[in-house]
């Protein structure tokens, strides 16, 4: 549960460290560092520097405009991004499933030897917490993976580490993954130790003045969240800070819920305010891949601000009853459903499903496609609009795969409030109920055989005990995570024992993969890789 603390770093308190300048910060091993703590002067941010192609550098103001890599890739947002749309009726409601899909192409950021080229910048705050709970093997896990990230971050990110338990300390500043400042960085996660009671909404509110009022700005910007506990009430007051602080720059919240003990209701509704992901991890020895591929996700990002909008030509011809998923927002006086997400990935494609009511006449059906986004590298905003025709049938075999994908994912929700309610048999039945209506359409989609998998799981789930031990976690991230294709790190089944075992994540994009494989495959190699801790 949160706790109202004192101290140094309570927001509420006012009470601060002295004003420590950048050049009077300590770092000793074995040490915490002592580093300025007052948000005042949260501005102290290190400078950004962009690499241009020759080879000389360049030091900006205030807005980073990229390092130019989507420029010599040639890598053009309109030439880059497809929007295509189909439609299939559904015998039984009467409706019909319309698919907006859109597509973008990979960029390619690793060279032929597998190392990173140089690529945008990313400004990420990392919040750990480490609370008593967190004592031992968790700590020791999480110390690891804090030093594994640091191999795939470039001289061009920018990290700031913070750590909380009932109150929370700024460990680093915002400071770019030079060489000299690794160092830094690796004593700083040294000095990690497990202690105090947990309070989430202080570190978010610590995390998001960081962001705030940095001086400079990347142009790809994220908070991670790594916490096992349960801090009551905090999604609301990360709300309501959300809201306070106003931030106008496009940025994303992961969080990262270790073990049975974290509360997947808040980790889950943190992430969800900003279109991020809640990473449930059972097994602690997956925290580094599900980090690993964390990164990928923001590496590729090629574009931010991006907004889709739907909207029938004719609302009299064509009426959207429904649309999938509860980020969109409807416009009635244009009869528009809108999207917002702050980043676009190269290499993804996402399914968005709406229901329309069947039209009987003839008369050509067209929907009005608009997407808009903020190029990664800075520049004019890019406008793609398309207007497709509901009679276009070139993905019909794969309407109702991807009808019935975001219909399981609805069922997760329902089935997981059901279980809460101590309605088990319900929670159950609706899981069993899509599952056979699924197997009873004789789909081969793999995509789809995933969510049926997850179903099957989730019903072995919703018992008493098993519930409120792990159920409701994997339901909570199961929603989100089939209802707008968003990746896992790693993807847990059980086998025909009941056991669990992690298999690769569908969804992802292949820098994602990348960067996971990579983190699998050093762990394989090093034996001794938990021992550098």
């Amino acid at each position: 549960m949160g706790n109202q603390c004192t101290g140094i770093d309570d927001f509420q308190g006012q009470q601060f460290a002295p004003n420590i300048s950048v050049q009077d910060e300590v770092f000793v091993e074995g040490r915490v560092p002592i580093v300025g703590q007052n948000p005042s002067r949260f501005n102290d941010d290190d400078m950004i520097t962009v690499y241009q192609g020759n080879n000389n550098r360049l030091n900006y103001g205030r807005n980073s405009l990229g390092q130019g890599y989507m420029t010599a890739q040639k890598y053009n947002l309109k030439d880059n991004i497809s929007i295509k749309a189909s439609s299939q009726g559904l015998r039984t409601q009467g409706n019909v499933a319309l698919m907006i899909t859109i597509q973008s192409n990979d960029i390619v950021l690793m060279n032929q030897r597998g190392q990173e080229c140089v690529r945008q910048g990313i400004d990420l705050v990392c919040l750990i917490d480490h609370s008593g709970s967190m004592q031992g093997e968790k700590i020791k896990l999480v110390r690891k993976t804090l030093k594994q990230m640091l191999t795939f971050l470039q001289p061009v990110d920018r990290l700031c580490l913070i750590m909380f338990d009932c109150r929370c300390y700024r460990l680093t500043r915002l400071m770019r993954v030079t060489q000299e400042n690794v160092r830094k960085f690796r004593v700083a996660i040294s000095s990690l130790q497990a202690r105090g009671g947990t309070d989430i909404g202080n570190g978010m509110k610590m995390a998001l003045s960081i962001l705030k009022h940095r001086k400079y700005k990347n142009p790809v910007s994220a908070i991670f969240l790594l916490s096992d506990g349960v801090d009551e009430g905090a999604e609301e007051r990360v709300r309501d800070d959300l809201l306070q602080y106003n931030i106008r720059d496009s940025f994303t919240i992961k969080t990262f819920g270790f073990g049975r003990d974290c509360c997947p209701k808040i980790m889950s509704e943190i992430a969800h305010y900003k279109e991020g992901q809640f990473y449930f991890v059972p097994n602690l020895t997956n925290i580094d891949e599900c980090f690993a591929e964390a990164l990928g996700g923001l590496v590729s990002v090629v574009a931010n601000h991006v907004q889709l909008s739907v909207q029938p030509m004719n609302s009299n011809k064509i009426q959207i009853k429904k649309a999938y998923g509860d980020k969109w927002t409807y416009d009635s006086w244009k009869g528009a459903f809108t999207l917002y997400q702050p980043h676009l990935l190269s290499g993804v494609r996402k399914d968005y499903i709406f229901e329309v009511a069947d039209y009987k006449n003839t008369a050509k059906q067209e929907i009005r496609v608009l997407l808009q986004a903020d190029p990664v590298e800075g520049g004019d905003k890019v406008t793609i609009e398309q207007i497709v025709s509901l009679n276009n049938q070139d993905l019909s075999n794969e309407v109702l795969p991807n009808y019935y994908r975001v219909k399981g994912a609805e069922c997760f929700e329902q089935a997981r409030i059901y279980a809460e309610q101590g309605q088990y048999q319900a929670s159950q039945q609706v899981l069993q109920n899509i599952n056979t209506e699924i197997k009873l359409q004789k789909f081969n989609d793999p995509n789809l055989q995933v969510v049926q998998t997850d179903l099957e799981m989730a019903s072995n789930f919703c018992y008493p005990g098993q519930f409120e031990n792990e159920g409701r976690h994997h339901m909570h991230q199961l929603h989100i995570v089939h209802m707008y294709q968003k990746s896992r790190g790693v993807q847990i089944n059980q086998n025909q024992d009941g056991q669990l075992i992690a298999l690769d994540c569908q969804y992802q994009n292949n820098l994602q993969k990348q960067f996971k494989d990579q983190t699998r495959q050093i762990k394989q190699n090093d034996p001794n890789y938990w021992n550098d801790c």
